[in-house]
């Protein structure tokens, strides 16, 4: 059966973005590019919330339509494009570029989707996460750390993760960041 999986750029201090919403300083190199590249083409399915989506979908979308010529992030694109994506949000009430919106019992359409594709549910967005984590959902997490200090923003995990044991599976180097990968422990 499927996994899923909360994934992320975080800072050293464990946030997506800072107070103003800026996550440049988790911008990968080419290197850590690629790693994001062979983690889509083995997902099988890209689960995101709201303000993820209305970010990587546009950008990601329309770069598969016009490559670059980078390769690192043309595929990137082109393998974005080709998994089933999926949006969850109490707000939208339709989704764009092949995105199937999701009703409003998240519980329920997760446990569809994974009895419908084969691989993992990677998951994108903080408060989906939480949401996730609160229905017992949740059973793991990738996140690479980027050496930068953010002290506030928007923190990669949420509060339905306190008191929760993990269990390292891997760690990675990537120049300055790292990759760290858990497991229900």
């Amino acid at each position: 059966m499927s996994n899923v999986i909360l994934s992320g750029n975080v800072s050293l201090d464990g946030y997506i973005e800072d107070a103003n919403g800026n996550f440049d300083f988790s911008v990968p190199e080419e290197e850590l590019h690629l790693y994001w590249n062979e983690i889509v083409r083995e997902t099988g399915a890209e689960l995101m919330g709201r303000r993820l989506y209305e970010t990587m979908e546009p950008y990601w979308t329309e770069h598969a339509k016009n490559p670059t010529g980078a390769a690192h992030t043309d595929e990137f694109a082109k393998a974005w494009v080709e998994t089933p994506r999926y949006v969850a949000s109490r707000t939208l009430e339709t989704a764009d570029h092949g995105v199937q919106l999701l009703g409003p019992d998240l519980g329920a359409e997760v446990n569809r989707i994974k009895s419908e594709i084969d691989g993992d549910i990677d998951v994108g967005g903080p408060g989906l996460g939480n949401s996730l984590a609160e229905l017992g959902l949740l059973d793991g997490f990738r996140m690479v750390v980027n050496p930068y200090i953010v002290s506030t923003g928007k923190p990669f995990m949420g509060p339905a993760l306190a008191g929760t044991a993990w269990k390292l599976i891997e760690q990675r180097s990537f120049g300055s960041s790292v990759l760290l990968r858990y497991e229900k422990g």
